[in-house]
């Protein structure tokens, strides 16, 4: 057995400061514990940032898409198109409301594109779900406009996009309703949570009632009338709270997220390896959650890299149209050959802000070895 290595480089950090220390404290020694001030205005401020009228708070990013899948009363008979290259929440969502997913392969970029789209209407199609893969933002344009000429709905997953722009807008808000996780991603909660945007006020009521049993309210529980059937997604004051605070840091983080990847392609794209590295579009202003390269022998470079400490992983190893939940869905692989490619090939790096220019050489003095071995 070899030893353990003696440098770690960890995909993901998690810095918990005095700031939200006491915070924690305060909302701990106060009442409510959900549904109060704290989720409220946690709810205001995302929407601020994403350039959006409304905020929907929710459990988890998984709980946001099922809130808004049901608030376009979106079911049975409906078709709703999705990438196969995704998380599976996305189409559980879509199976839970008894919608049909209509899987599809994705561009080189990871991401759906307009033409793909095109490919999969019918007449059944009631919604998209574009997904910025990433948080590298789809070229959304040609989608909306697709979708107002053949009256669709557009469901932006992003997340892995908060912070990200498309054409200098935030995204999330570009859509009918967009939606975040804060499960460890672009910012963290330290715990499991979720937040929709939209422009919609009709479309935020629906969905603020389904989270709390169908009663129409923004916050709290004080009426305990269901005038629809719903559900209990709500998520704590104490984690709406760390949020807020880690809201207002992610710009700073993005900026550190962006400058590492960019020392990181350079340091790799200069050694000659045989990976491919990330590409950005001019309309695209990432949020670089995930740095993901595409690499032969990615299995025996990610054992490797392990070896060396270097903590990787992979966004996503085995697409939906593969997985038995749902290979019925789409029996033919053959569909998929980008998206087959990429779960061979790809390997998420580390990218965290807190980085350092010697982690990032580390990791780039460490792949080339593996590949000059």
């Amino acid at each position: 057995m070899k030893p353990p290595a003696t440098r770690q480089v960890t995909k993901r950090l998690t810095v918990i400061d005095d700031e939200i220390r006491h915070k924690v404290l305060e909302v701990l020694e106060r009442t409510p514990y959900y549904a109060g001030p704290e989720t409220e205005a946690f709810e205001r401020e995302v929407a601020a940032y994403c350039e959006a009228n409304h905020g929907i708070a929710a459990n988890s990013g998984t709980s946001c898409l099922l809130l808004a899948l049901m608030a376009l009363e979106i079911g049975k008979g409906d078709e709703v198109i999705l990438p196969s290259h995704t998380f599976v929440s996305v189409i559980e969502c879509v199976l839970a409301v008894g919608a049909a997913p209509v899987l599809t392969d994705v561009e080189e970029d990871g991401n759906l594109s307009c033409s793909i789209v095109e490919r999969h209407l019918s007449k059944h199609t009631r919604a998209v779900i574009p997904v910025h893969m990433y948080g590298h933002p789809v070229d959304l344009d040609p989608i909306l406009n697709l979708a107002k000429e053949r009256e669709f709905f557009v469901i932006e997953d992003a997340a892995h996009a908060l912070g990200s722009r498309y054409r200098g807008k935030r995204v999330g808000g570009l859509g009918h309703i967009g939606f975040f996780s804060f499960a460890g991603k672009s910012i963290t909660v330290c715990g499991q949570a979720g937040m929709a945007v939209t422009n919609d006020e009709e479309l935020a009521e629906r969905m603020t009632a389904l989270r709390v049993h169908g009663w129409r309210q923004r916050v709290g529980n004080v009426w305990h009338v269901s005038e629809r059937l719903g559900l209990n997604l709500r998520t704590s004051e104490l984690l709406s709270a760390i949020g807020r605070i880690n809201l207002t840091r992610l710009d700073g983080w993005t900026e550190v997220r962006a400058g590492n990847a960019a020392k990181l392609t350079e340091l790799l794209t200069n050694r000659s390896l045989p990976l491919t590295t990330p590409r950005t579009r001019d309309d695209q202003e990432p949020g670089w959650l995930h740095y993901v390269v595409r690499a032969p022998r990615r299995d025996e470079l990610e054992a490797y890299l392990a070896e060396q400490g270097i903590e990787t992983a992979v966004h996503y190893r085995v697409p939906l149209h593969r997985q038995p939940a749902f290979q019925k869905l789409a029996p033919d692989p053959e569909a998929f050959p980008i998206t087959e490619q990429l779960s061979r090939e790809i390997l998420t790096l580390p990218s965290h802000p807190w980085l350092s220019d010697d982690d990032l050489g580390y990791m780039a003095d460490s792949i080339e070895a593996f590949f000059r071995a």
